[in-house]
C-alpha cells in the first residue's frame, strides 16, 4: 500500500503511525512543514516549499499562522500527485487538513488532534473554513475518541457515519506499573527526597494544556504539604510563558520543590517518571482520548483530569481518578490535597487502571484497526467512483 501522510513529522504520535505502516511494508511519503529529527529509515520525507510569489501572497492576505496553512496545499498537491498514493492521511484538521481536501481525488483519512476542532475554529474564521473543508473532503474521519461523531455533527454538521473512533493504545512493554528500579534512579537524579508525595504534569507546558492552572495550584498544595514535590515536563512550551511561570514559582517560594524537565524525553523515561509519581495531572482545555492520559493510567499514578467527555470511558470519579473543572486551579489543588491525605488509595486505583488499560489500550491490539480504516476508505472511495 502507498500511503501519503500530511503531518507534523516531529510529533511523537505521527511518527508512531508512520513507523507502524513502514514496518508492515507500505511505501510511505510524508509531507511536512518541518525537517525530521531524526529521520525515519525507509521513509521518504519532503518539506514542500511554496514559490516566492505564493509566499508573498499568502502572508500578505492572511495573518500568521494561517498564511502558510491556507496556501501550502499548492506545493503539497504537486507532491501528492507525483506519488499517486492509495491513501492520503492528514493528521490535523487545520492546514494539513485543507491540503488533504485540495490534493486531488484519492481515498482520504482525516485525524483531528483536539485543539484544531475544539479551539481554533471558534477563534478564527480561517481555521473554521479549513476544518469544515477537511471534514467534508475526508472519506473517513479517524479519531481516538469513539464518540467524537456527535460533537463533529453538532459543531460542523459533519456526517456521523464518517467517523471511526478507536483507542490508539500504548506500548504496554514500556508503559506499565513495574518500573520501580528506573523510577528510583530518576528520584535520585532529580534529588527528590524519599517518602514525599510526588505530583507530575506530563502534558506540554503551555496555556492550552492547563499549565497556568497547575502552576497556580502548586503553592496551595505546598502550604498544606510543604514536602510535596512536582515534576513538570516542559515539552513544546514557549519561552515567554515558561519565563512567566518560573518567575511566579520563584516569587511564591515553590520553585525549590519543582523539577522541570526541559529536554525532550524518551517513552522509557516518561514511563519511569510516571512510576515515580503518586499523582499525575492532565488538565487541558479540550482533548480526545489522550495517549498521555493512558500512559499515566498504565504506570499507576492517580489521575487528576479535566472533566472532558473523551475521558469518561476510562475514569470514574472517586473510583479510579478525579475530575476538575476546566481552568480551575483551586479545584486542582484541592483534589491533589485529597489524594495525598488518602494516599493509601493509590494501590487500589493502580490495580484498576492497569486492568482497564490492558483490556482496552494495548497498542499491539489497537494499531491494526487503522489498517482496517484504510481498507474501508479505499472500498468506499471505489464504490463512489463506480456510481
Amino acid at each position: 500500500m502507498k500511503i501519503c501522510f500530511l503531518a507534523e513529522i516531529n510529533n511523537v504520535h505521527t511518527r508512531r503511525w508512520i513507523k507502524y505502516f513502514a514496518d508492515l511494508g507500505s511505501e510511505i511519503l510524508v509531507l511536512s512543514d518541518n525537517i525530521p529529527k531524526p529521520a525515519i529509515p525507509s521513509v521518504k520525507i519532503i518539506k514542500p516549499e511554496m514559490n516566492l510569489f505564493t509566499k508573498f501572497l499568502a502572508f500578505k492576505i492572511h495573518p500568521k499562522p494561517y498564511g502558510n496553512n491556507s496556501f501550502k496545499w499548492i506545493a503539497y498537491r504537486k507532491e501528492v500527485n507525483r506519488f499517486k498514493p492509495d491513501i492520503v492521511h492528514a493528521m490535523e484538521a487545520v492546514g494539513y487538513g485543507l491540503a488533504m481536501a485540495l490534493c486531488g481525488n484519492y481515498p482520504k483519512i482525516l485525524t483531528p488532534w483536539g485543539n484544531d476542532i475544539y479551539h481554533d475554529p471558534f477563534h478564527s474564521r480561517i481555521a473554521r473554513f479549513h476544518v469544515k473543508k477537511a471534514l467534508n473532503a475526508a472519506t473517513i474521519i479517524s479519531t481516538n475518541h469513539p464518540t467524537l461523531g456527535d460533537y463533529l455533527f453538532d459543531a460542523f454538521h459533519a456526517p456521523k457515519d464518517k467517523v471511526n473512533g478507536f483507542s490508539w493504545g500504548i506500548d504496554l512493554r514500556i508503559f506499565n506499573p513495574h518500573k520501580q528500579r528506573e523510577a528510583w534512579g530518576w528520584k535520585t537524579s532529580l534529588k527528590i527526597p524519599t517518602n514525599v508525595p510526588v505530583i507530575m504534569s506530563n502534558r506540554n507546558f503551555a496555556e492550552y494544556w492547563g499549565a497556568r492552572e497547575i502552576v497556580n495550584a502548586i503553592p496551595v498544595v505546598l502550604k498544606e504539604y510543604p514536602k510535596a514535590h512536582f515534576i513538570i515536563i516542559r515539552g513544546s512550551g514557549g519561552e515567554d510563558f515558561y519565563g512567566e511561570m518560573t518567575r511566579f514559582l520563584e516569587n511564591s517560594g515553590a520553585l525549590k520543590n519543582v523539577r522541570i524537565i526541559n529536554e525532550k524525553i524518551s517513552p522509557g523515561i516518561m514511563a519511569a517518571l510516571l512510576n515515580l509519581s503518586d499523582i499525575f495531572i492532565s488538565v487541558p482545555y479540550s482533548d480526545l482520548l489522550s495517549v498521555s492520559l493512558l500512559e499515566g493510567l498504565a504506570c499507576g499514578a492517580v489521575p487528576v483530569a479535566s472533566d472532558l467527555p473523551a475521558y469518561k470511558s476510562r475514569i470514574v470519579e472517586n473510583e479510579n481518578g478525579f475530575y476538575v473543572p476546566i481552568k480551575d486551579s483551586d479545584a486542582i489543588a484541592q483534589k491533589v490535597i485529597h489524594i495525598i491525605k488518602n494516599i493509601s488509595m493509590r494501590k487500589k486505583i493502580q490495580e484498576r487502571n492497569w486492568r482497564i488499560v490492558r483490556e482496552n489500550d494495548d497498542w499491539e491490539k489497537c494499531a491494526p484497526q487503522m489498517l482496517a480504516v484504510y481498507e474501508e476508505a479505499i472500498k468506499k472511495y471505489k464504490a463512489c467512483r463506480n456510481v
